[in-house]
């Protein structure tokens, strides 16, 4: 087992005040390298991203159409994608992986959504007219003071980020009139799953257990995205769970993949209306290892 990869998945918070100046090139050399070695969820997506340092007197946040206070930020990614299949899925999926890596190497990390104003950004940024960017990410140096480390927790809470949903609130056995805790085999992942971001701390995912597969949805509406463009925050924040799932997977050397869902496969489970299919996650068998 890795355990700092998954004590990682589940420490990670979302920073909003940051020591005063850039990380030191090794550290940077570190997160440059960890952006080489990110796992697609579907290879044929052309998946970019651009490290920018923040210019001095720049309002981040501002400048980025972030909501609440983000306090001396001094470096942010710029990640987005081309391809025709699951695109804001896998787009969550490959920049969570970054966030939680940066997170093992002490790296503290915000999201920033854009999905509302995505052709301000293309033009902003010169990306090409079909990309799609869910979100930046930024990172630095999260303050260490007393005083730093207070005001990152008020930050995150005014934000929205606190308050994750217990287990029986989001698994559920067999149907979905069955809300239940997760067997142990499952606990881990499920645990992995609740410490997921969300914009604005939706948490969108339902898990269901049914024939012995896990299977994951996402709730179709949800007033706290609204509607538009921003409902598909539901998509983007699927793909950052499940790249928290298959995380802790890595960490605790479980073998299993993602394979998503259209929704009309044949056997798929009885589900609300309002809820969206989102994968089933395969899982080695102890006959299978």
């Amino acid at each position: 087992m890795h355990s700092d990869l998954y004590q990682a998945i589940l420490a990670r918070r979302s920073v909003r005040r940051y020591e005063q100046g850039p990380l030191d090139e090794d550290t940077l050399a570190q997160a440059r390298e960890t952006l080489s070695r990110i796992e697609p969820l579907i290879p044929d997506n052309r998946f970019t991203v651009w490290m920018r340092d923040v210019l001095p007197g720049e309002d981040l946040a501002a400048t980025l159409g972030g909501y609440g206070k983000i306090v001396s930020p001094p470096h942010y990614l710029v990640p987005y994608m081309t391809g025709e299949g699951y695109v804001l899925e896998d787009l969550g999926y490959r920049v969570e992986q970054i966030a939680v890596r940066l997170a093992a190497l002490g790296i503290g990390t915000c999201y920033i959504g854009s999905l509302g104003r995505e052709a301000a950004v293309r033009a902003r940024f010169g990306l090409p007219e079909e990309a799609r960017i869910g979100a930046f990410l930024i990172f630095g140096q999260p303050s260490g003071a007393l005083g730093g480390r207070l005001a990152n927790t008020l930050l995150r809470r005014a934000a929205g980020a606190t308050n994750k949903m217990p287990a029986k609130r989001i698994f559920f056995r067999d149907t979905f009139d069955a809300p239940a805790e997760p067997q142990a085999e499952l606990a881990p992942l499920v645990e992995a799953a609740r410490h997921a971001p969300s914009a604005v701390n939706a948490q969108p995912w339902r898990f269901l257990w049914h024939g012995e597969r896990l299977y994951l949805f996402v709730k179709r509406h949800n007033l706290k995205y609204g509607t538009g463009a921003t409902a598909h925050y539901r998509l983007y924040d699927g793909g950052i769970c499940m790249a928290n799932v298959a995380l802790a997977l890595e960490a605790l050397g479980v073998k299993g993949h993602w394979r998503m869902l259209a929704g009309g496969e044949p056997g798929l489970p009885d589900h609300p209306p309002n809820l969206q299919p989102m994968a089933r996650l395969d899982l080695q068998t102890a006959e299978e290892k």
